[in-house]
């Protein structure tokens, strides 16, 4: 943009800014004039993405009804990492550059994952709740120690959960599309097929992106190859699972449990999975540590004040770059 310009930013997400008191007034004095539609209005959004430079984008749906409304969006910046919510082939139409903040949230995830993982093992959040409730008994858990894990996906996330594992004295299966990396022999992962990994895994854990390859990748004959006190966790995406069969897996006791912080619909709207007493569930928090989301705002604000500075984008997903 030409110097002193002023840019019209528009901030959707409630998390942008959140730990970072400072952040929003800074950008303003750098010259943003922030609009934040919270609580997210559609129809308001499609009123003011017309004439808007710039959009900070949580979880909320950037499609094409609202991208070809706008008429000067140069940058949507995506407050995270996944960007399934927006429509890249859209954005790339218009000359519309799509960022991301990788790598600020791997831990907050993988803590997570890992967190799910003890709670469905051992009933923690059922235990609590029985507690609270002025009821005092037993829950049968099982041991996570010693046991194996698959991790589905050897990006950074997959590969802190099999680092986290090894407090666990646990062996590590790993699979991957991408060829092994260095670091993998380091995390003592071992790669097999998905077969072989849904076969021998006592814990699973989802750490793939939602894509046309993934989507529904674990479904009925993928819980027919699982062992009968396997553990299925999601962190990822809703979609990679098929939750009709992940129900019938449930309620059938095929597997033993899953941890789940994604729905294919957010908020989900199954209420017969939802209400199984095997089933652990979040409502995608993953990302959301006080630390994870500075980190988040921060690479998001930069890839904004980098379009005002005349600067080339960094962690541009979409191969676009800044139109005039």
């Amino acid at each position: 943009m030409k110097r002193g310009e002023i840019m019209k930013l528009i901030i959707t997400t409630p998390s942008f800014g959140k730990f970072h008191e400072r952040l929003i007034e800074e950008m303003e004095e750098k010259g943003c004039r922030i609009l934040r539609l919270i609580p997210y209005s559609r129809e308001e959004m499609l009123k003011e993405i017309v004439d808007a430079d710039a959009w900070i984008v949580g979880l909320e749906s950037a499609d094409k009804e609202l991208l070809e409304r706008a008429e000067n969006l140069k940058v949507i910046a995506k407050h995270g990492v996944g960007v399934d919510n927006i429509d890249l082939e859209a954005a790339s139409a218009k000359g519309i550059a799509v960022t991301n903040a990788p790598g600020t949230n791997n831990d907050a995830v993988a803590d997570l994952a890992f967190g799910l993982m003890l709670s469905t093992a051992r009933s923690i959040p059922a235990a609590n709740a029985l507690v609270k409730g002025g009821e005092w008994g037993r829950f049968d858990g099982v041991s996570v120690w010693g046991k194996t894990l698959g991790v589905i996906g050897l990006g950074a996330i997959g590969k802190g959960v099999a680092k986290r594992a090894q407090g666990f004295e646990m062996k590590v299966l790993g699979y991957d599309v991408s060829a092994p990396a260095p670091d993998e022999k380091e995390l003592n992962i071992e790669r097999v097929s998905l077969t072989e990994l849904l076969a021998s895994a006592d814990y699973i854990s989802m750490h793939v992106p939602l894509n046309k390859y993934t989507e529904g990748m674990i479904g009925r004959e993928q819980f027919d190859l699982m062992k009968p006190n396997s553990i299925l966790i999601n962190t990822a995406r809703g979609g990679v699972i098929d939750e009709k069969a992940l129900y019938e897996a449930l309620a059938n006791n095929k597997i033993r449990g899953c941890g789940l912080d994604v729905f294919e619909q957010e908020p989900p709207v199954y209420p017969e999975l939802i209400g199984l007493k095997n089933l652990v569930t979040t409502p995608h928090i993953g990302a959301y540590t006080n630390e994870a989301v500075q980190l988040t705002s921060e690479m998001s604000a930069e890839n904004v004040l980098r379009l005002l500075r005349d600067e080339p984008l960094e962690n541009v997903v979409n191969g676009v770059g800044v139109k005039a």
